[in-house]
């Protein structure tokens, strides 16, 4: 979590009236719940470490996976993930990360921009709609995807 996000909700619950706890104990809640965020962000930062011996498409093959089975992505960044220029800035790939797949065009042919296939065979599918995984990705783009992940705070 960004600290933005963190002093936001810090000071929404600080504002909150929240029956039987004073300000003290908000602070205490807050200071509790941060440690374990940071624990759990910590936890997964070590198990990517670990992975990071991967190769970096087997990796993110695999990570997102798990992301998309723990219900881990917004509506909002399914939507980014879509976007080429999000893409590009976030993860250094020329393609968009997601792409929708449309029932009524081939499979095969989805797949492929200017004739090359540039999304995994395998679609993904998030909150019922079918997805290509963009397949493009080289070693300079295991860092950026790492960073990502555990920005996301999953």
């Amino acid at each position: 979590m960004d600290k933005w996000s963190f002093k936001t909700k810090f000071i929404d619950l600080l504002k909150a009236d929240v029956d039987g706890l004073t300000q003290e104990g908000k602070i205490k809640y807050m200071k509790k719940w941060l440690r374990e965020n940071e624990q759990k962000q910590q936890n997964q930062a070590e198990v990517l470490d670990k992975q990071s011996g991967l190769k970096v498409g087997v990796l993110v093959n695999t990570t997102f996976k798990k992301l998309v089975a723990s219900q881990s992505l917004s509506n909002e960044m399914i939507v980014l993930l879509q976007e080429e220029r999000y893409s590009k800035n976030t993860f250094d790939i020329n393609y968009p990360f997601l792409k929708k797949v449309d029932r009524r065009a081939s499979l095969s042919e989805q797949r492929k921009v200017n004739g090359y296939d540039r999304y995994w065979k395998d679609d993904i599918i998030i909150n019922g709609e079918r997805y290509f995984v963009c397949s493009q990705w080289y070693e300079r783009n295991k860092p950026k995807f790492i960073k990502w992940h555990n920005h996301i705070g999953v």
